[in-house]
């Protein structure tokens, strides 16, 4: 080996996210192939997530414990009430919960809730909708026709009128105009979804609104509904007609679906994530994901347990759009605000993985989420509470933070020679004490070494301190330059960050020096 010590810049790592697709290739550091609860804070860097604080009081848990739906009740003077539901019960007002059921026997904590006309309305399979007004759910009383018995629970409430997917699986049945116990008058109608799709017989997954158009999913197509003349609050459903249909793409569940801002609509299909943006303008190849780089992962995740339990929500304040899969205790959340373009030109939004432990310490992934007028992140757990997001501990447990590099691409300069790892050397942002873990590996060999240092909080600020191997610059967060030694030769290396902290942490940057050996 040569005498050369050789400073390797890696930058801010995993600023792109997780790279499942080319996980065993050769990526720069920008990439992630291990991003446990991290995200991109502020500053555009790898940060730890937030914690949370246990919103819901004891008396709130019941034999059930699973709260498979979150909702915020928007009434017409203005006040909002939070309902959720278990597998036997239904209550609003987490933070002193009152059960609101009635008479209403409740197997299943799944119902999927909307806000109607001063109304929360409530759908779930093999079941009429129920209404809630600020007293207790009841089921419905038709004034005129019958009701639709749902399929899944797929329904919508938009453009004045309520549109629930009939029992058949292809009938989607509106109500009146803002009457939703009118399925016979005037007003009320159906489409016979059967008859409309181009590419073989498909099934109806889900219904949305957006941008003053009607939205039918199937598994592998999006059927896009307008209308000529429209309405004071919507669309005619006596003159809707099919403007637009999309194949080769769908929806796999309703829970998937979130509006992004007024822009954009996400949802998960049986190819990832999609952008109904996107599939729009590149209708030419509708497999095209935001998702692109965990598609793999996240489709077998999502399609191996029951799609209908998956939840979904989209958080303005954070820019994250948030996919739950509870069956893998693994939330998928998606950077919407730095979205990226990658050398193909596709868009994609980085994504992290976000694990959380309940009160029991046990990991779980949330059984509800639903995102607030006033920009709080709850979510269900499956011990009878709902947790607030933006505490600085999850309950006052460790939140474990971890990154992994892919095996790195040093540049042709380098990726062609032996290197001998001498230091590693990063720039941290930390308020606690944090015992951190550096681990490094070569050559595709997952045999680790690993280095640790206990890092301080910061007290008052230090000025013109150089201990050995770390500098601080101190406030209320501290900026800590640390250099470790290490020791490993190869032509290929791997680096992993750990820590099991609460409060800030965040890596500013990260930098290897090596020595620079003969050609391999």
């Amino acid at each position: 080996m040569t005498s050369q010590l050789l400073p390797i810049d890696a930058g801010t790592p995993g600023r792109l996210g997780l790279n499942f697709q080319k996980q065993n290739s050769l990526l720069p550091f920008i990439w992630a192939t291990e991003a446990t609860n991290c995200r991109m804070d502020s500053a555009q860097r790898l940060a730890i997530r937030d914690g949370y604080a246990v919103t819901t009081a004891e008396n709130a848990r019941t034999s059930s414990l699973l709260i498979k739906s979150t909702f915020e009740y928007l009434k017409g003077d203005g006040a909002v009430e939070t309902v959720f539901a278990t597998d036997d019960n239904l209550y609003k007002n987490p933070d002193n919960p009152a059960p609101i059921k009635g008479s209403l026997t409740i197997t299943d904590g799944s119902w999927y809730f909307q806000n109607f006309n001063n109304k929360c309305l409530g759908f779930q399979n093999g079941s009429k909708p129920i209404v809630y007004t600020g007293t207790n759910f009841a089921v419905i009383t038709e004034s005129s026709g019958t009701a639709p018995t749902s399929k899944d629970g797929i329904a919508l409430t938009a453009y004045g009128r309520v549109w629930v997917l009939d029992s058949d699986g292809q009938t989607i049945k509106y109500s009146s105009l803002l009457d939703e116990t009118n399925w016979g008058g005037a007003g009320a109608g159906q489409i016979d979804m059967a008859s409309v799709w181009t590419n073989g017989m498909d099934e109806v997954k889900a219904i949305a609104a957006f941008n003053g158009s009607l939205l039918v999913f199937g598994k592998n197509h999006v059927v896009i509904w307008e209308d000529d003349l429209g309405s004071t609050i919507g669309v005619n459903p006596s003159s809707l007609a099919v403007v637009d249909v999309i194949e080769g793409t769908g929806c796999i569940s309703h829970w998937t679906i979130s509006l992004i801002g007024e822009t954009d609509i996400v949802f998960m299909s049986r190819n990832g994530l999609q952008s109904l943006g996107r599939i729009l303008q590149e209708k030419s190849n509708p497999l095209r994901t935001v998702s692109k780089y965990v598609r793999d992962r996240l489709v077998l995740d999502a399609t191996s347990s029951n799609v209908l339990d998956l939840r979904s929500s989209y958080s303005p304040e954070e820019g994250l759009y948030l996919l739950s899969i509870p069956s893998s205790n693994m939330l998928y959340t998606f950077d919407v605000r730095n979205m990226i373009k990658d050398e193909e030109q596709d868009i994609i939004f980085p994504c992290y993985q976000w694990m959380f432990k309940n009160s029991s310490g046990n990991f779980f992934s949330p059984y509800s989420l639903c995102v607030t007028q006033a920009g709080a992140l709850l979510l269900g757990s499956n011990t009878g509470e709902i947790y607030t997001y933006g505490a600085a501990t999850d309950n006052g447990s460790l939140i474990s933070f971890k990154y992994a590099s892919p095996w790195l691409d040093l540049g042709p300069d380098l990726n062609s020679r032996k290197k001998m790892l001498k230091q590693i050397s990063s720039v941290l942002n930390i308020s606690v004490n944090s015992n951190v873990f550096f681990k490094w590996s070569t050559d595709f060999n997952n045999k680790e070494n690993s280095i640790s240092k206990r890092l301080e909080a910061p007290t008052t600020a230090e000025w013109g301190i150089a201990e050995w191997g770390l500098s601080e610059f101190s406030g209320g967060k501290k900026l800590t330059i640390l250099d470790l030694p290490a020791r490993q030769t190869g032509q290929y290396y791997k680096i992993k960050i750990q820590t099991e902290t609460t409060g800030d942490f965040a890596v500013e940057q990260l930098k290897l020096f090596a020595k620079i050996g003969r050609l391999t």
